[in-house]
């Protein structure tokens, strides 16, 4: 699940920000714990706001679905929040990532009664609840939008490898005490001027490819002398679907 990288826009805004180029080139724990908290502790920028659609593909099914993504800070806290709009039917949906510098995630959903996007009241779920709940229907949970597996046990730098043509740090994440997703291998861009989380690919228990996340060169366009995300996709080999979602960048 920028995905700047601390926000989609955790992810979004989350693929934006890269860690340090200076960081010590080690394969360790103590290694991979540091480039996962620089990872998880870069907020997004104040006020950040994107919109986009979802588009969704289940064997010859499509569905696109618009969404909405806003990024609000608050001291050491920020927030991330996902709107989602009615299609078809699929109800909106809106989700309330909170992150923390020193606390996991906190996460609550809220599904519309009606056409009129009237949203229940907000249910305050665990981590691994938001691993099980998708966004719309959609290749996305609730917990690959806060990127939950930078806050697992065991963060494991490995020896740096290339991805996509770009010098990439590789973090290995493990959480044996998951339902269904136990390892994801995550490749950073090195550059100050890249994209940070370029490919995170996940795994089950039995070493089965899960979910594939990936951007590509075209993914991004510069706007106003910043590189933005404009596309990423979403993969579960397993269940034949695959989400993009594409955002409307300013001009």
């Amino acid at each position: 699940m920028k995905f700047k990288a601390a926000a989609f826009i955790a992810i979004a805004l989350l693929a934006a920000t890269s860690p340090s180029a200076n960081a010590v080139a080690l394969t360790s724990n103590a290694a991979g714990q540091e480039l996962a908290a620089q990872l998880r502790n870069a907020p997004p920028s104040q006020g950040s706001e994107v919109s986009g659609v979802l588009k969704i593909t289940f064997g010859t099914n499509r569905v696109e679905i618009p969404v909405r993504a806003q990024a609000i800070t608050e001291d050491d806290k920020w927030k991330t929040i996902y709107t989602t709009s009615s299609v078809k039917n699929i109800p909106a949906m809106q989700i309330v990532v909170i992150h923390s510098s020193n606390a996991p995630n906190q996460y609550s959903y809220a599904r519309a009664t009606d056409t009129n996007s009237v949203f229940q009241k907000p249910i305050v779920i665990n981590s691994q609840v938001a691993a099980e709940t998708s966004l719309a229907g959609s290749d996305f949970t609730i917990a690959d939008l806060g990127m939950d597996f930078l806050h697992w046990p065991e963060q494991i730098r490995l020896t740096a490898t290339p991805r996509l043509g770009r010098d990439c740090y590789l973090l290995e994440s493990r959480n044996p005490a998951a339902k269904e997703m136990v390892r994801v291998k995550s490749w950073i861009d090195k550059e100050s001027e890249g994209v940070g989380l370029l490919v995170a690919e996940g795994y089950n228990a039995k070493d089965e490819k899960v979910k594939v996340f990936s951007l590509s060169g075209s993914s991004f366009k510069k706007v106003n002398g910043r590189m933005q995300l404009e596309k990423m996709t979403i993969r579960s080999p397993k269940k034949s679907s695959e989400t993009v979602l594409q955002f409307d960048l300013q001009k």
